[in-house]
């Protein structure tokens, strides 16, 4: 993917959360400092993501979610958010992020609500690597490596997985995902986490 594309593909992705979280904000009567308070981001961030000129990362995004009660796919969703009382709900594909060097992440499916059962497919092309920070306690992820061989880190603690490898991780701490291969790697990932919880009212 061209740097243009994956500029293009943010400046969209940034638009989206830009009017979601205005809606969202005013629905549930929450002022700038209380959606800051609930994500643990800063006031500035809050206020650049709401016009748009912040870069939601899937980080961001979890954060996001947590706050509002919602999951992820909810969050980036621009209609009303399912009752859940369907058997079989068609969901739609989303690419969260992407490298200048073709890497990416993909949301294929997830459940509606505060809990977080996310299923996602990934590719990271040699030389490339993703960080993310700590979930929600005990928060729980699911790899299973279709191509390549995957470096995992969780912590202080690391591990190579080859293709037809899996892993099972707890990603309430720092953790980064990179390609050990001079091949792209591919995997998929089911993530668990439960999030929403307030401690307060708003």
């Amino acid at each position: 993917m061209t740097d243009i594309a994956a500029f293009d593909r943010e400046q969209e992705l940034g638009q989206a959360i830009a009017s979601r979280l205005r809606e969202l904000r005013r629905d549930q009567g929450l002022t700038l400092d209380r959606v800051a308070k609930l994500t643990g981001l800063s006031k500035g961030t809050v206020v650049a993501l709401e016009q748009g000129k912040a870069n939601p990362s899937i980080g961001i995004l979890c954060r996001l979610a947590a706050a509002f009660s919602l999951s992820v796919a909810d969050l980036l969703s621009d209609g009303p958010i399912s009752g859940g009382d369907h058997s079989v709900e068609r969901t739609a594909t989303k690419t969260l992020w992407t490298s200048p060097a073709g890497s990416s992440a993909r949301l294929h499916s997830s459940t509606s609500g505060r809990t977080m059962f996310e299923l996602w497919s990934w590719t990271i092309v040699p030389g490339d690597d993703f960080h993310a920070d700590a979930h929600s306690p005990d928060t729980r992820e699911l790899i299973s490596v279709t191509g390549g061989a995957l470096r995992i880190v969780v912590g202080t603690q690391s591990v190579i997985l080859t293709e037809g490898e899996s892993a099972r991780l707890i990603t309430d701490r720092p953790h980064s995902y990179s390609s050990a291969s001079d091949v792209p790697t591919h995997f998929s990932m089911a993530v668990l986490e439960r999030g929403g919880q307030r401690t307060s009212p708003p």
